[in-house]
Parts: structure tokens; C-alpha cells; sequence
């Protein structure tokens, strides 16, 4: 053996999900990446919002965790879970939300708290392209390549059908033509002329004749000429119809409407539904009723507190004490992240996003109506206020309210509607096309209205004939309607008609050992957050994007690599 050659052994890393080749570290989940993993991880719901850098840069530039604020009171913007230097999930998970307008830090702050502002912010923009943008453009990408290859594929045939028929047209012309003798039909032809020539003189010798007797007008000339030399009617059929035809066969598109995606294009459900996680609330007896604020964050109804949760640990971040009984759905998030509840005097107030203030919204003032669960519309920002009776017999209605407390709508008021369509709203929430969806307890039944207050149905069960007590209700982004089931333990799925799909969760599903109870569906990841009557609850997944996207996109991990710089 030469002494000169040394010998080594180098060690690659593989990566975390495959046998391929590292190139990139995943913050969230703590695994190495490959290309192709990278990209199924921006697709996936339940990874998109993690933080994905290069090898490189992860060397050059380690995380280092900046703890800010800590002089302030726990109840600031900047989450609590920063406050931990062995979280490194936090240390680059953003809190605060991608707002379009410019957020400019306060000035009271630090460079250093600043900064990290900043960079929270404008990491959130640099999340939603990555996850949303890039998808949704894979998704228009794949629908225009379709619509090119049919296109292409229908004009190849009609056109191949039509010029193979005017093809054998002009073949069986050319046929005629050489069969016979052109001279002779050439004089033929030459002869017709001269004969429609001697014709049209004959003609026009006439008129000038009878129009200096006056006897023709000139008007009669013309229409002698056009009903001798123009085509008739039944000739005209043929070509009318092929035109009328040839119209239909056009689809006019209006300009400046851009193509989009609709969601059966963007996402597809599961064949069964997947537990995330399960977890333990801390300082939680109950978890009654869920609002999310963020994939990270929900509030939850304890018996008489709201606990505001951090989904990764359990843990408590902050609470608002309320003596009133929170098992209904006493509390819910409008678009600026602000929660909105039902406090022991029965008034509506609502607490800013960052913990400081709490303004009333609607005093309570009818005595003989209790509001008994509360909504925020997310297309109008309206609440939807669920009312019961005070006192025995019990009967409900639903208030509708602006952002700022005015009243506007009562339901029922139709003539159409029973005056007696609600007894005990439970819970209350909307779906996308505007039908108002209540829980009602008493009547054992989801009671769904349209927007204007008209009665549509109400669902009382599945078709195996079980009885429901109704807890929870939700709606999702594919209009389905989803309501737990006390009875069965069973979550079921609804289309927006009222007519049974599924059961989606059951006591069977791994991870679910409980009686469901409170619902709420997260827009950003299309997953449901599932409160029992314990302490317990579970994040599931029904609902998926079409993974297969990610083989084709195209992506310049350049500006891939810059991103992720801006981000870190």
C-alpha cells in the first residue's frame, strides 16, 4: 500500500423522508430535506408555514433566539413562546400577522425589538407566497395545460374532418375538369355569358322606354332585376343555418376577467381523516367551544373562563375570567384577530388583539332575551348573535349586528318562517353562501336559514335513523357543514343542502377517545380543531391539497435561497 494515499471515509446525510441527498433543513420539524421534499413541504398543509433554508445558509447563519419585551407585560404582541431559548420552532415562526399596509414598529422599542418586528413581518409575506401564491399559480399552471392539450386535441380533429372533406371536394372538381374537354367547356361557359350579357341589355332598352312614357319607375326596375338575378330564399337556407351553426359553436369571454382556480381545483378530501395531534390543555377542564386565531393559537371556552392556547404545547397564554357558563358558544374571532365573547352581564364585548383593551360592543338591555352564542362573519364582518328566552317555555330568534353594534336583521320574520324555529341556539356560524347555521339543543336539530331569513331545512340526523344532540357546528371552505354529535361521539359532514355525507370523525378514529364537542375550522391549514368534554383536544384532517402539483412546478431556487435569507 503507498503510504502517500491516505484514505477517508466521507459521511453523507441523507435525507429525513428519502434516500435523497440534503440540501435543506426544515426549523418546524427538525429534518433534513432534499429538493423534491422541499417542495412537497411547502405544498403540504400541515408544513407550509414552517421555515425551510439551505444547508449554507444554515451554517452561516444559525438561528439565534432574541428574547424582546421581556421588560412588558405578557399580554404584548410578541408571543410568550419567544421567551424560550430552547424553542427553536419560535425563534423563526412569525406572530405577528402579514397585514397589506405597512406595519411601522413602535418607537418606545429598541433596534433590536424593531428589527426582529420587522423581520416577523415580513417573514409572513414571504410565508404566504411560498405556500399560497406559488400553489395557487401550480394549480392555474395545470388547468391551462389541460385546456391546451383538449383544445388542441378538438381543433386537430375538426380541422383534419373539415379539410379532408373540402380536400375530396376539390379532388372531384379537378376530376370533372380533366373527364371532359376543357376547350369545350370553356366555350360552353363563354357562351352563358354572352347570353346573360344579351339578356341584361334587353333589360335595360326596356326601361329606358318606359321611363319616358312613365309608365315604370326606376324603383321597378330594380326590383324586376333583383327578382330575376337574385338568389331565392330556399337557397339562402343552407347558408343561414351554417352561419346560426357556426355562432353557437362561439364562446364569448368577457375581457379583463382573470382566470382563476376554484377549490375543487385547489383541494380534494382525504379518503379518512387524520389525526395531527392530540394534546392536553393547561388550566382547561372543558373545551366546550374553540375559536382559532391562528394556526397556533385558539381560544377556548373553559366552565367559566377563556384561555387563550398555544396548539404546539398546550400551554396557557393568556385568560379572560368570565363567571358566565361557557359550554355554549359564547365567544368567537373577527378578521383583525380580536376576540369577541359574552360576559356575566350578558353584554358583548370585545378584546383587542393584543390583550390591552375591552370595549363593549352591545350592552344588554332586553331583559327578556339572553344572548346565547355569538358569531363573526368573515366575508362581512356582521355578528350573529344566537337569543333565548328568559323564562320557560323557552324560544330563540337570531340577531344580526354591524361591526360597530347596530342592529341589522332579525330572524325569523318571514311569513314563510315558523315563528318557533328556534328553541335553545347552542352554537351559531355561517357558510359561504350566506345560509345561517344554528345548533339547537332543544329541538335536537342544525336549523339552517338562508341570509334574508327564509327557513331551507333543518337536519335531525343521519340516515341510520340515530337521534342527535347537536354540539359544535362549523362550516369549511368547500361549503360542508360539520356538527358534533354528543350521542354518537361522532362528527358528521353535511353537503350545504342539509343531505349527510359522512361520518369524519368517530370514537374509532385513532387519537379520538372522547365525546366531541366544540368545532372550529382553520382556513390557513383546512384543519379542524376538535374539543371534547375534557381537557383534550385533537387537530384533524379531512381535507388535502393535490400533492402531484409539486412534481411540476417550476421553482428558481435562487430566489428560493434569497427568501429564505430574508426570512432568517
Amino acid at each position: 500500500m503507498d503510504p502517500t494515499r491516505i484514505s477517508t471515509q466521507v459521511s453523507v446525510k441523507h435525507c429525513s423522508l428519502c434516500q435523497g441527498d440534503t440540501e435543506y433543513y426544515c426549523y418546524g420539524c427538525r429534518q433534513d430535506l432534499c429538493l423534491q421534499c422541499k417542495k412537497l413541504h411547502f405544498v403540504d398543509l400541515s408544513t407550509k408555514h414552517h421555515i425551510v433554508t439551505s444547508y449554507t445558509e444554515k451554517m452561516k447563519y444559525p438561528p439565534k433566539p432574541v428574547k424582546i419585551l421581556q421588560s412588558q407585560d405578557p399580554k404584548q404582541v410578541i408571543s410568550a413562546r419567544s421567551q424560550d431559548p430552547d424553542n427553536h420552532e419560535a425563534c423563526v415562526m412569525p406572530f405577528i400577522e402579514y397585514k397589506p399596509h405597512k406595519f411601522i414598529p413602535p418607537v418606545w422599542l429598541s433596534p433590536l425589538e424593531r428589527s426582529e418586528i420587522q423581520r416577523r413581518q415580513y417573514s409572513r409575506r414571504i410565508y404566504d407566497l411560498r405556500g399560497e401564491t406559488i400553489y395557487y399559480r401550480s394549480v392555474l399552471l395545470e388547468g391551462l395545460r389541460n385546456d391546451r392539450e383538449t383544445g388542441h386535441k378538438a381543433v386537430t380533429i375538426r380541422g383534419q374532418s373539415k379539410a379532408e372533406m373540402r380536400g375530396h371536394g376539390l379532388k372531384d372538381l379537378i376530376d370533372d375538369v380533366l373527364a371532359g374537354d376543357l376547350e369545350d367547356r370553356c366555350i360552353i361557359q363563354k357562351t352563358r355569358m354572352t347570353r346573360d350579357m344579351t339578356k341584361l341589355l334587353r333589360y335595360y332598352h326596356r326601361f329606358e322606354q318606359l321611363s319616358k312614357t312613365m309608365e315604370i319607375r326606376p324603383f321597378k326596375f330594380l326590383r324586376i332585376m333583383t327578382r330575376k338575378h337574385s338568389p331565392r330564399k330556399d337557397d339562402m337556407k343552407p347558408i343561414i343555418t351554417m352561419l346560426v351553426n357556426l355562432m353557437k359553436g362561439i364562446r364569448l369571454v368577457p375581457s379583463g376577467i382573470p382566470r382563476r382556480a376554484g377549490v375543487e381545483d385547489l383541494l380534494t378530501l382525504l379518503s379518512s381523516p387524520v389525526v395531527q395531534k392530540s394534546l392536553s390543555l393547561t388550566g382547561v377542564n372543558r373545551c366546550y367551544h374553540i375559536s382559532c386565531v391562528t394556526p397556533d393559537r385558539v381560544w377556548v371556552s373553559d366552565v367559566n373562563n377563556l384561555i387563550l392556547t398555544d396548539t404546539a404545547t398546550g400551554k396557557q397564554l393568556h385568560s379572560v375570567e368570565n363567571s358566565l357558563d361557557s359550554w355554549r358558544g359564547i365567544h368567537t374571532v373577527n378578521c383583525d384577530s380580536e376576540l369577541i365573547y359574552i360576559d356575566e352581564d350578558k353584554n358583548i364585548n370585545k378584546l383587542s388583539s393584543d390583550m390591552k383593551t375591552t370595549t363593549t360592543l352591545i350592552k344588554h338591555t332586553d331583559k327578556t332575551w339572553r344572548p346565547w352564542c355569538v358569531y363573526c362573519s368573515p366575508s362581512s364582518g356582521d355578528l350573529l348573535v344566537g337569543m333565548r328566552t328568559a323564562e320557560y317555555p323557552y324560544t330563540g330568534k337570531v340577531m344580526r349586528y354591524d361591526n360597530t353594534g347596530k342592529r341589522k336583521q332579525t330572524i325569523p320574520h318571514h311569513d314563510n318562517t315558523p315563528h318557533d324555529l328556534y328553541k335553545e341556539p347552542l352554537f351559531i356560524t355561517e357558510n359561504n353562501n350566506g345560509d345561517v347555521l344554528v345548533s339547537d339543543l332543544s329541538r335536537r336539530a342544525v336549523v339552517v336559514t338562508s341570509g334574508e331569513g327564509v327557513h331551507r331545512f333543518s337536519y335531525t340526523g343521519p340516515p341510520s335513523g340515530s337521534r342527535l344532540w347537536p354540539r359544535g357546528i362549523c362550516t369549511d371552505v368547500m361549503s360542508h357543514i360539520l356538527v358534533s354529535d354528543s350521542i354518537t361521539g361522532t362528527v358528521q359532514m353535511l353537503d350545504r343542502d342539509g343531505q349527510f355525507l359522512s361520518y369524519v370523525f368517530t370514537r374509532q378514529t385513532p387519537g379520538m377517545y372522547y365525546i366531541p364537542w366544540g368545532l372550529s375550522y382553520d382556513v390557513t391549514t383546512h384543519a379542524v380543531c376538535v374539543g371534547s368534554h375534557s381537557n383534550t383536544m385533537s387537530v384533524c384532517r379531512y381535507i388535502d391539497r393535490h400533492l402531484h402539483l409539486a412534481d411540476n412546478r417550476e421553482y428558481d431556487d435562487d430566489f428560493d435561497e434569497e427568501q429564505t435569507q430574508a426570512g432568517m
